[in-house]
């Protein structure tokens, strides 16, 4: 694979101490390997068939049963130890964890990226008395031989995930699992999860379905699928391309709607800079030539809203079933730690928000710590930060939480974890600038604040024409200019509504506004998080499937300076909805040729490089009600500056 998307996308190939000498997180019960001789740490193998078809999709003739491969990293132990379960699993195009790390140091871990700071820790995390049980989803690693990857469908990847805990239940004495008595839950188990993306992805509907989970850490996952690949009706082309290289090169098996999908979006597709619209993409699934099928368009919303925690929500909202076997449609009180880059392109922090505020409402301890980590997209030169929030430090967190969860062992790690932790780290140039810094505060900003510390950021109306002339630099509406320093912007920032015309009427195509909140400093612009969405023309005035009554922008974080004017950056492109270019054959990343201009290319480029042409996206848009989330740590309610 191209080294740069791969360090680009560590978290879709995810890829304290022994004897119970832990760091913040503790590993005090039980004590680890406290006897003379006791057996090593393991890495082991194993394959477990389980009763489900191998798809659900007719067209894939699906048998029985499905073969699922995972792994067990085991810590030292003696006899009589019991050890909590962590269940983890992979990202997207990644394979499950076949090896332990040397021992139970976390120092390379805590300054890791996010993504592999994750995957540090989980092979880290026998040494401190954990069993980690790390499976290859459907689709994925050694279980592509027999399966289909259908993104996380709780009838059958979460099912499988079940049924591995059955077994892990049948098994306990053998591999010194930990079983709970008591509980009124059958087969039960001490259980948490990890799992970074696509292995973040699986632990909301698992903990909702299975009782056994006891408490679950997702890094940088969806909360709406739809509104993760369509936000806007917008298709972000960028990612959903390099996903799609990804899974090509990761040896992904995909049921035939994503396949299809995949074969419409990548970079052998030389037509994929067409399909911008969710009407596009609709179309052009729903066509006879659609491989390996036609999709039709009643097939695309379930298919991936089902597959999606905001499902879940709607479902209970309406006091409807979730229509997975479960004996009742109603979130538990999970403990849950979410982590969310509010620099990941793919997965925003509002997305991380909305998760939270799920499981907040069932009554769970929850914890959202925002980080400078997460999908990073190369197309737009990001590198990869750390998992930490200021000096909240993310693997430690995670530590503790098992600790508190697992083991019932409260540690200053634990004491010290804020309600939530946005991080608010100044970004240059694609990274991480500056010094670390988090506002720690009780719930997440959203719109205009008022109050003590409050800056209110309001502007009833913003109006832009934008790309005429064609090519013009992206345009920038104020909304307010701080008076002094010491204030941050850091939350959700909202808008009344959003409607875009398109700027000339003989243009053959729908109109696309590019829209982000923007910093104007000494003359220069800032995109906040580089964080942009897109707007097909027309009228918005909600986030398609989130039922909320105004627009959700993706959540920032950063400190500002006196003088800063804050507001809205709208662009005529945008590198991160901007299809992706390489050869039609993806192995051969080496020679890749601009078929349409016969000129050479890197290895994977965007359509919007400089040696192509995009055609033009001129608008016309109109915003209303903007309000931006602005306010000074220490003066404002439950608020502190942690650097």
């Amino acid at each position: 694979m191209h080294p740069i998307l791969r360090a680009a996308l560590c978290a879709s190939a995810l890829i304290l101490t022994a004897c119970g000498n832990g760091g913040d997180g503790g590993s005090a019960r039980p004590p680890t390997a406290a006897c003379a001789n006791p057996t090593a740490a393991q890495a082991l193998d194993r394959t477990l068939d389980v009763d489900l078809p191998t798809d659900s999709d007719p067209s894939t003739n699906p048998t029985r049963p499905s073969t699922i491969h995972y792994s067990l990293l085991l810590p030292p132990r003696c006899p009589g130890d019991v050890f909590p379960i962590v269940l983890h699993s992979h990202g997207y195009g990644g394979s499950r964890l076949t090896t332990l790390a040397a021992n139970g140091d976390l120092v390379a871990a805590r300054s890791a990226a996010h993504f592999p700071s994750m995957e540090l820790l989980a092979r880290a995390l026998p040494f401190h008395g954990y069993a980690v049980i790390s499976v290859d989803q459907r689709g994925h690693g050694d279980s592509a031989a027999t399966t289909n990857a259908r993104i996380i469908d709780p009838l059958l990847e979460i099912q499988d995930l079940r049924r591995l805990l059955d077994w892990a239940y049948d098994n306990a004495e053998t591999f010194n699992f930990e079983r709970q008595t008591g509980t009124g839950v059958d087969r039960d188990l001490n259980v948490g999860t990890l799992g970074v993306s696509y292995g973040g992805g699986f632990q909301m509907p698992l903990a909702a379905l299975d009782a056994r989970i006891d408490a679950i850490v997702p890094n940088g996952t969806w909360n709406n699928l739809l509104y993760s690949l369509l936000p806007g009706d917008g298709v972000k082309l960028s990612f959903d391309g390099l996903l799609c290289l990804l899974s090509t090169t990761g040896g992904v098996e995909n049921t035939p709607v994503v396949a299809a999908l995949c074969n419409q979006v990548s970079p052998s597709n030389l037509l994929a800079s067409t399909i911008r619209t969710r009407e596009d993409l609709t179309a052009a699934l729903g066509r006879p030539t659609s491989q390996p099928r036609a999709v039709t368009p009643e097939e695309i919303d379930p298919f991936f809203f089902s597959h999606s925690t905001r499902y879940l929500e709607t479902r209970q909202a309406a006091n409807a079933p979730w229509g997975f076997g479960e004996a009742s449609a109603r979130l538990r009180a999970v403990p849950a730690l979410f982590l969310q880059g509010n620099r990941d392109v793919l997965f925003n922090l509002t997305e991380g928000v909305w998760n939270a505020d799920y499981f907040r409402a069932a009554g769970a301890d929850v914890r959202l710590l925002s980080t400078e980590g997460g999908h990073m997209n190369p197309l737009a030169n990001q590198i990869e930060g750390t998992a930490n929030c200021g000096t909240i430090v993310g693997v430690d967190a995670v530590l503790a939480w098992y600790a508190r969860w697992l083991k019932g062992s409260r540690t200053a790690a634990f004491d010290s974890l804020p309600e939530v932790c946005i991080s608010v780290a100044a970004t240059v140039d694609g990274q991480p600038g500056g010094s670390p810094a988090g506002l720690a505060i009780d719930r997440v900003p959203v719109g205009s604040l008022s109050g003590t510390g409050a800056l209110p950021a309001t502007l009833a109306t913003a109006v832009a024409s934008v790309g005429q002339p064609l090519g013009s630099p992206p345009s920038f509406v104020p909304v307010l200019t701080v008076p002094s320093g010491g204030y941050v912007l850091a939350g959700v920032p909202r808008l009344g509504s959003v409607e875009v015309v398109r700027g000339g009427s003989l243009l053959p195509r729908a109109a696309i506004a590019f829209v982000g909140v923007g910093i104007r400093r000494n003359g220069s612009l800032i995109l906040v998080d580089e964080q942009v969405t897109p707007f097909v023309e027309g009228l918005h005035t909600s986030n398609r499937g989130q039922q909320n009554a105004r627009i959700a922008l993706p959540g920032v974080g950063e400190i500002l300076e006196s003088g800063d004017e804050v507001g809205l950056l709208f662009y005529e492109q945008q590198v991160q909805y901007a299809a992706v270019v390489s050869a039609l054959s993806v192995p051969n990343l080496a020679n890749v040729v601009n078929i349409a201009l016969g000129t050479a290319i890197p290895a994977i480029g965007s359509a919007l490089d400089t040696n192509l042409i995009a055609a033009p996206n001129p608008y016309q848009v109109t915003v209303t009600a903007i309000e931006l989330p602005i306010l000074r740590p220490g003066e404002y309610p439950a608020s502190r500056l942690i650097r």
